[in-house]
């Protein structure tokens, strides 16, 4: 796990382990020169597909319990 995601993943469990994309742009988006919202959601996808994060609806995320998705 990168420093960033554990920083993620300490935001998403402070916010009661719900949280949404745009509280995450705000709150990690200043370490990107350009486009915040895509590089947020990116990162935000890979811990989806992780299993660090689960997606609930579109924007949406709650903290996962750290293992692969299986389909």
């Amino acid at each position: 796990m990168t420093p960033d995601q554990k920083e993620i993943l300490a935001f998403a469990h402070h916010q009661g382990g719900y949280f949404t994309k745009a509280e995450a742009v705000r709150k990690f988006g200043e370490k990107y020169y350009n486009n915040a919202d895509k590089y947020v959601g990116e990162r935000l996808s890979r811990m989806v597909s992780a299993g660090l994060l689960e997606r609930k609806a579109k924007g949406r995320y709650k903290a996962g319990k750290g293992t692969k998705n299986k389909p």
